[in-house]
């Protein structure tokens, strides 16, 4: 779902009460971040710990994953709502990914994206959806749903439920362009992505 909203001249973005929902329970403190400059990623500061932890844990394995925890925490700051409901977007992001007048903000399971909205309508005309994008898509809509519904017991009569499990999510195409991430283009035409965990 995208909701256009507006930073403010100071720097600051309201989030509305139908965006807090997506973010409930999770206190005034969030940490606002992103993974190329591009576009700002808010996540309950609850939320980013257990990220933070999980990627530091494939650092000790994982090249890719030292630079992608390396860029987010060269963007990243840790930020208090006011009581208005507004964010401050630190300056450094508030210069790279463009965040003045007019945004979208983009709404997933744990965090929200904001965009420049000029610049992602740029992006999604420059980088529409391939065909390789479409039968992953396909191959998801026809996949049976919620199969982890029905718990299955094992010998010994435990109950296995489902698993959760933490995705980078990557680029689509290799290019070093300005683009919206693969997760940010999903929530245009792929409603189940939404229930990813970031």
């Amino acid at each position: 779902m995208s909701n256009s909203l507006k930073v403010d001249p100071k720097g600051r973005l309201k989030i509305p009460m139908t965006l807090l929902t997506t973010l409930k329970g999770s206190g005034p403190e969030f940490y606002v971040t992103s993974e190329n400059g591009n576009s700002v990623r808010i996540y309950p500061m609850r939320v980013w710990n257990e990220v933070e932890g999980q990627l530091e844990r494939l650092c000790l394995h994982n090249v890719n994953n030292q630079r992608f925890l390396a860029r987010v925490k060269y963007f990243g700051q840790a930020v208090t709502m006011d009581k208005q409901c507004r964010l401050l977007i630190p300056i450094t992001l508030r210069n790279s990914a463009q965040m003045k007048g007019a945004v979208d903000v983009l709404d997933y399971a744990n965090y929200l994206e904001v965009w420049n909205h000029a610049r992602l309508m740029n992006n999604l005309k420059s980088d529409p959806i391939t065909a390789q994008d479409e039968k992953a898509l396909n191959e998801l809509f026809s996949a049976p749903r919620f199969s982890w519904a029905g718990d299955r017991k094992n010998k010994e009569g435990h109950v296995h439920g489902k698993e959760l499990r933490f995705g980078v999510h990557r680029r689509v195409h290799g290019n070093s362009r300005s683009q919206p991430s693969q997760a940010a283009r999903g929530a245009r035409t792929d409603p189940a992505e939404r229930a990813r965990v970031a």
